[in-house]
């Protein structure tokens, strides 16, 4: 097939094209305005791509930079978005970090880093945590239904075969006047039992380091942020729990250990929280028993036996404890079999 008809025909089309704009003033303008149009989507087009790529690079560069950091204790990263309430709520995490995660760290190094890639839901913070092996994601998400926004927080699996814990998703309080240090603190022991979770047990610290977490957990409760009900719920339980196991070995302890177990039970409504209804129950038993080996007291020892049987007769209901006893009377049951084959043995079948 032959071009030069089709060259002949496009020339004759561009000049008549040409001329007509030339004749009318009107069109000239309006092929104008279009061809500046085209030219501006063009450049616009260009510098997205431009801006795409030096984004990109700068979050691979954070990322190996993250990565690069392992000796220097634990990574905590804030991903930072773009801009709205998502950024308010995440420049007020990486503050509530920056300034109160150390009282919750046990003397630990831990670097605050800031990451320019912003992360917009779990699955992203996993991977995330993934590629850079930093040991703490904090994030922010809004969502339909909670006016406020949320603040987001997962860390990395410390063991090769630990299963990936769900992230805390803990709601915003929607007036930023409501974002107080108090909140900022909470929020902190949040991201640190996150990456943390044996501050949950106690039973694992020593009673000298516990004691200053303690202390801090309990400013908090008795401050009442507007902080989302389950950190403050978790935060009562913990100041709870660490108040006894702290009175175990400080006899200081002991009264105020029983007066914040009282104080838990008495913020607990038993059928919507029949677990932590049960675990005050105990600790406050404990806690007066505690009071009666300092001081003996056989109403004080009375209450606390009290207390305990209540906990019981609510754990006997549970379908677990039902399985664990039917499982410990099987173990009775086969040891003792095993005994009486062994005698039969022995004995050769006689008496």
């Amino acid at each position: 097939m032959e071009l030069s008809p089709l060259v002949d025909q496009a020339r004759e089309a561009w000049a008549r094209v040409t001329t007509l704009f030339a004749a009318s003033p009107e069109l000239s303008a309006v092929g104008f305005l279009i061809g500046v149009a085209v030219t501006l989507v063009v450049l616009f087009w260009l510098l997205s791509l431009a801006f795409g790529a030096l984004n990109a690079a700068r979050r691979s560069a954070s990322i190996a930079r993250i990565r690069a950091g392992g000796e220097a204790g634990a990574r905590i990263v804030i991903a930072q978005p773009g801009s709205g309430r998502r950024r308010a709520i995440t420049r007020f995490l990486a503050l509530a970090c920056d300034r109160y995660l150390k009282d919750y760290m046990f003397g630990g190094n831990f670097t605050v880093l800031r990451h320019p890639g912003g992360v917009n839901n779990e699955a992203q913070a996993a991977a995330f945590l993934k590629r850079s092996e930093a040991d703490l994601v904090v994030w922010s998400e809004t969502r339909k239904g909670v006016k406020g926004g949320l603040a987001c927080i997962l860390s990395r699996p410390t063991r090769p075969n630990e299963e990936q814990r769900p992230a805390s998703k803990l709601a915003m309080p929607k007036s930023k006047s409501s974002w107080t240090e108090m909140l900022g603190r909470a929020l902190a022991y949040a991201a640190a039992k996150q990456y943390r979770p044996a501050l949950g047990r106690p039973q694992d610290f020593r009673a000298e380091r516990l004691a200053p977490v303690v202390e801090l957990l309990i400013s908090i409760r008795d401050s009442g942020p507007a902080a989302d009900p389950a950190l403050l719920a978790d935060i009562r339980d913990d100041a709870t729990a660490g108040a006894l196991q702290i009175a175990l070995a400080e006899p200081a302890w002991v009264m105020r250990a029983e007066q914040i177990a009282r104080d838990t039970l008495a913020n607990l409504d038993r059928a919507k929280a029949p677990d932590r209804w049960v675990n005050a129950k105990i600790a406050l038993g404990r806690a007066l028993r505690l009071r009666a080996d300092h001081k003996f007291d056989p109403l004080i020892l009375r209450e606390a036996v009290d207390h305990l049987q209540e906990a019981m007769e609510a754990l006997r209901g549970e379908p677990r404890l039902r399985l664990a006893e039917a499982a410990a009377q099987a173990i009775a049951d086969s040891k003792r079999l095993l005994s009486g084959q062994r005698k039969f043995s022995i004995t050769g079948g006689g008496i």
